[in-house]
């Protein structure tokens, strides 16, 4: 869409970029190689709309040197105190993802809310899920406030923006039998975690990072203490949230499973994988992936057959968490002690995700609607 034409003058060497609009040739003169393959690349990545709007606003009279918006994030990053080392490390990925965009080359006060709108619907077109857009644009928002305060943009252009919803994938609840189903397609030595995610409702960031001695075996009955979570940054450091730090009882059955792991000094981790190191989530969720599966593939002679019994569901390992959940509830548990046990830092957290499972609730719907019905039929004239 776009070539480099190099050319020799009086003035010396520029660099011409060429390329078509509306059926028409256009060029644009550029005196370094690295300008003009900048505009070209941008007219490839971008279109030639977006690329003018960024060259016109970069090439300017005034000789102050504004950021990019791109830049004021991570300015903004820089900045920030008091934030986890793999939160910074998420801010950088959202600020490089950022700089591949037309909303990113542009000036921090050349930029407009029609260019925060573009940046988020590219975004919504490309099937990016809402919740990583609104963490983007909160990340966008807090750096262009800190631009307004630094005084290089009068306003924060990404303001209000509002981010269409998109579809959450819908939990998946396994029953015991269902579990015991996955259980015995599983790797025994991955049991005993399998057990205790679906027995305690866990995070598998708090599973993996639990310790010998978080496990309390003494107490009747036995409980394991949450101080500490897998991060993505590849670290750990305390659970999701402040109410993530609590104590909870072990069902007998996983105690009976993870008792032989302890015989192991207090601070070593509980969990290790098969070469006795931290059991890695991506090589976990590649494991499960074969075991949720209902069909055996044969690499000789490209036949599939079909197990039996057969799960009929494709949950993932998160919804093992979700599947205790719905367990303790069906058994009587109220909702204020299901949170105590998941570790929520609101009731209205678990309201919001498993009210809709509690049993009087259902039963107090059946009621209400039938209400709408009459005792007896109406007698219909013919």
């Amino acid at each position: 869409m776009a070539s480099i034409r190099e050319r020799h003058g009086r003035k010396g060497i520029s660099y011409s970029v060429l390329y078509r609009e509306k059926d028409s040739q256009r060029s644009r003169t550029f005196q370094d190689l690295a300008s003009a393959r900048q505009h070209a690349d941008r007219i490839e990545r971008l279109g030639v709309e977006a690329a003018d709007r960024i060259y016109e606003a970069t090439h300017r009279p005034d000789p102050e040197v504004v950021p990019t918006v791109a830049e004021q994030a991570e300015r903004h990053i820089a900045a920030l105190s008091g934030v986890q080392p793999y939160t910074i490390a998420t801010y950088r990925t959202m600020a490089r993802q950022l700089a591949v965009t037309a909303l990113g080359a542009m000036p921090v006060d050349r930029a407009t809310r029609e260019d925060v709108a573009g940046w988020i619907r590219t975004q919504e077109a490309a099937g990016v899920a809402a919740k990583t857009i609104k963490n983007r644009h909160a990340l966008l928002s807090a750096a262009l406030t800190r631009a307004v305060d630094d005084g290089t943009a009068t306003r924060n252009v990404a303001a209000r923006a509002r981010i269409a919803r998109t579809e959450r994938r819908e939990m998946t609840f396994l029953t015991p039998a269902e579990f015991q189903i996955v259980l015995g397609r599983a790797t025994p030595y991955y049991r005993p975690l399998l057990m205790l995610l679906f027995g305690t409702g866990l995070r598998l960031g708090e599973a993996t990072a639990l310790r010998v001695s978080d496990i309390h075996p003494e107490f009747t009955p036995a409980t394991l203490t949450v101080s500490r979570a897998w991060k993505k940054g590849g670290g750990y450091g305390a659970p999701k949230t402040a109410a993530g730090r609590r104590t909870i009882a072990i069902p007998g059955p996983v105690m009976e499973a993870i008792g032989p792991l302890l015989d192991r000094e207090p601070g070593e981790l509980l969990f290790v994988n098969t070469a006795g190191r931290r059991v890695q989530q991506a090589t976990l969720h590649d494991l499960w992936q074969g075991w949720i599966t209902d069909w055996i593939f044969d690499r000789g002679t490209g036949e599939r057959t079909r197990r039996s019994p057969s799960l009929g569901k494709v949950p993932r390992i998160h919804d093992l968490r979700h599947s205790h959940a719905a367990f303790m509830i069906g058994t009587g548990m109220s909702l204020y002690d299901l949170k105590q046990r998941l570790g929520h830092e609101s009731i209205q957290t678990t309201a919001d995700t498993y009210g809709h499972l509690m049993p009087e609730a259902q039963v107090q719907a059946e009621r209400a609607a039938a209400l709408a019905f009459p005792v007896a039929p109406i007698a219909i004239e013919s």
